[in-house]
């Protein structure tokens, strides 16, 4: 019988494998450590991304809340901002290249840059790149792939909500919210015009009237007819987001109060009569007046401070009516116009009313003052419908009209017709209609502006 053999390993062969064992081992390894490094790098970048868009959108929001009012402060709002904010363990430095200045068109989602022609956005580029302050990102295992650095950067758009200077302001959430019809010309000195209402037709115009306005911005949508179109360099923004009534942005918490007043100082002649003028002279002073005016002729005075009308329960309309060629004089003065009083200005006379400026002696005559309760906080406001009192407001200016301050008529359409410089330095009401042929003027100065606490991201 023979013996079988054994077979025995050879040792040459053994050391042959476990060398690729080794191999095999040391390849693994690396490419785990490759793959844990590049998932590292991977979740640094889009660490650093995330904090890079959180700084471009607080950025941007900072500065949109001023632009329209300040742009170097939007601009430097902006700047602070980002540096109060961390990107990879540091703060972020925003290169002023970086922020631009432009106007968001609303209806088509456009980014327009621009300092001149309708401000309302700020874009913010916020940047970890070779170019940027802070340099691209550093990887920490990038080198294995010959990537020592990466460049990241986010951007965002911020609209301003208020802060336009708007020298018309349209409250009503629906519907028409301003009606312009007829071959007129309305400037809005430096001013924008406002209008809140969701409508399709919360700007309605009929026929070519002339516009000037530093903007027209539109909750709704404009509807024309009558072959109108707007000149090429008028701003026009629609979808834009309701402005709050600047005399009572929060309600009722932020609201300017009404005025108060004691109804048993009454200074009618007898409780509801109203006083009509004619002609000859008068002379009132501020305060209560429970039937209130008509005014159609004659030389009328009204000394400083503030008068509370209300209106005759005879059917006759009174408050504040004047008409005829009555010469009406009211300086330093604010007519508060309560109930069912009526604001009915249609006269031809010169009337000249300028609302209660602190320090101002510029009265009817030298020897009258500002009561010593007088209360500033009405400064600027010529005419105050009461939020209570929903009767619709008329005046017709002519080259005798003089009316100075803000118009306001926070729950009142008001109609606005004939011509003249005349028809305030802000108009503030529900809804507006504007019509006829004449040239009419409203000389903003600059007051009451929109509140721009609020900005919104739109990119």
């Amino acid at each position: 019988m023979k013996k079988l053999k054994r077979k025995t390993r050879s040792k040459s062969g053994h050391r042959t494998r476990k060398g690729l064992v080794y191999f095999w081992v040391a390849v693994i390894l690396l490419l785990l450590i490759s793959t844990t490094g590049l998932a590292l790098d991977i979740g640094k970048v889009v660490v650093v991304a995330h904090q890079l868009q959180n700084v471009a959108d607080a950025a941007a929001l900072a500065g949109a809340r001023i632009i329209k009012i300040n742009q170097s402060i939007g601009i430097q709002n902006a700047i602070d901002t980002a540096l109060e904010n961390s990107v990879d363990g540091q703060s972020f430095q925003l290169d002023e290249s970086d922020i631009v200045i432009g106007r968001y068109q609303f209806d088509t989602g456009e980014f327009i840059p621009t300092t001149t022609q309708g401000v309302n956005a700020l874009k913010v580029t916020a940047r970890r790149t070779d170019a940027s302050p802070d340099g691209p990102i550093n990887l920490n295992f990038g080198s294995i792939f010959n990537i020592d650095t990466y460049n990241v950067s986010r951007s965002a758009i911020a609209i301003a909500a208020g802060g336009t200077g708007a020298g018309m302001i349209s409250l009503a959430p629906d519907g028409v919210g301003l009606l312009i019809n007829g071959e007129l010309s309305l400037i809005v000195n430096d001013g924008a015009i406002l209008v809140n209402s969701y409508a399709e037709n919360a700007v309605r115009i009929i026929g070519q009237p002339d516009l000037g306005a530093a903007e027209l911005d539109v909750t709704g949508s404009v509807l024309a007819t009558g072959g109108f179109e707007f000149d090429p360099n008028f701003v026009v923004n629609m979808g834009v987001p309701p402005s709050p009534d600047p005399l009572c942005p929060y309600p009722p918490d932020e609201c300017l109060p009404e005025p108060t007043y004691d109804p048993v100082y009454d200074l009618a002649p007898s409780p509801g009569d109203t006083i009509t003028v004619s002609s000859g002279t008068a002379e009132f002073e501020p305060g209560y007046y429970s039937g209130g005016f008509r005014i159609n002729g004659g030389d009328v005075t009204f000394k400083p401070g503030i008068y509370i009308l209300d209106g005759s329960a005879n059917g006759q309309a009174s408050g504040l009516v004047i008409g005829g060629n009555a010469n009406v004089c009211a300086k330093g003065v604010m007519f508060y116009v309560i109930n069912d009083a009526v604001v009915d200005i249609t006269g031809s006379g010169n009337v000249e009313m300028t609302p209660i400026i602190y320090d101002s002696n510029d009265f009817c005559d030298d020897s009258y003052e500002y009561p010593s309760d007088v209360d500033y906080a009405y400064e600027q406001i010529g005419i105050f419908q009461s939020r209570t009192n929903y009767n619709a407001a008329n005046i017709v200016g002519t080259s005798n009209l003089d009316l100075d301050g803000t118009l306001y008529f926070p729950n009142n359409h008001i109609d606005l017709s004939g011509t003249g410089e005349g028809f305030g330095e802000q108009l503030i009401a529900d809804t507006i209609g504007i019509s006829g042929t004449g040239d009419m003027t409203i000389m903003y100065n600059g007051g009451n502006r929109a509140p721009a606490n609020r900005a919104y991201l739109v990119e």
